[in-house]
């Protein structure tokens, strides 16, 4: 078995959705260790107090160029709303770190694998890194043995909020379920079982359905379980 690690990087500002959702329903054979480290919220006040008023003498007597002010003003903005947040809201701050590994009997099928999960992190705004000779720092770091190796935790660090950490809780399942539905199958993307209530009208605008399958698929039999 052939196995390689990609790296977390970078990840956007703001997340709409759970960032592993797409990985996660995909039948690929693919480790996901997620490590959170708590910061001491008395020193990461302090740090932050300090860092917000250096960086607002810069924005008061800066004369760099226009890019530089703005990328200044919005660490200016971020650092301000963690620091609110930590003492208004009670909220923590946290280091985070993501490792994804994947693994085949063949390496072509591995690069392939590697490939598609790369694009499915850039679609959700996640930037990753090849663990180039660091495979095996990685591979101990995916396994259930709670070790963060040191030579890729400072690649792969970046902070966190309390309520951020919500967006990578990984047990997810896009399946279909009605409290009061029937059995219908198997989602084919992640093999959870498929429960419809076809007569709930606050739901579904009628009972209508219809029921594709191959010759001798039990179609007709399917049909009179779920209209008996």
């Amino acid at each position: 078995m052939i196995y390689s690690t990609l790296i977390c990087v970078n990840y956007f500002r703001e997340q709409q959705d759970l960032i592993l959702k797409n990985l996660i329903d995909t039948n690929i054979n693919l480790n996901i260790s997620i490590f959170y480290e708590k910061k001491d919220t008395y020193k990461t006040i302090k740090d932050l107090t300090y860092h917000i008023g250096n960086i607002g003498v810069e924005l008061q007597e800066s004369n760099q160029n226009r890019q530089d002010i703005d990328i200044a003003a919005f660490s200016y903005n971020d650092a301000k709303y963690i620091r609110k947040e930590m003492q208004i809201d009670n909220e923590e701050m946290y280091n985070m770190y993501i490792y994804l590994t994947v693994f085949s009997k063949d390496r072509k099928e591995l690069e392939y694998l590697l490939n598609k999960i790369e694009g499915l992190t850039q679609s959700r705004g996640i930037q990753t890194r090849r663990a180039y000779f660091r495979e095996e720092q990685g591979y101990i770091s995916s396994l259930p043995l709670m070790q963060n190796h040191n030579d890729i935790k400072s690649v792969a660090k970046r902070n966190i909020l309390t309520s951020g950490l919500v967006s990578t809780y990984p047990f997810i399942s896009s399946s279909l379920f009605d409290e009061d539905g029937i059995f219908i199958g198997t989602n084919i993307n992640n093999n959870s079982l498929v429960f419809i209530d076809r007569y709930n009208t606050e739901k579904y605008k009628n009972a209508n359905m219809c029921i594709f399958g191959t010759s001798g698929a039990r179609k007709i039999i399917l049909y009179k379980i779920i209209d008996s």
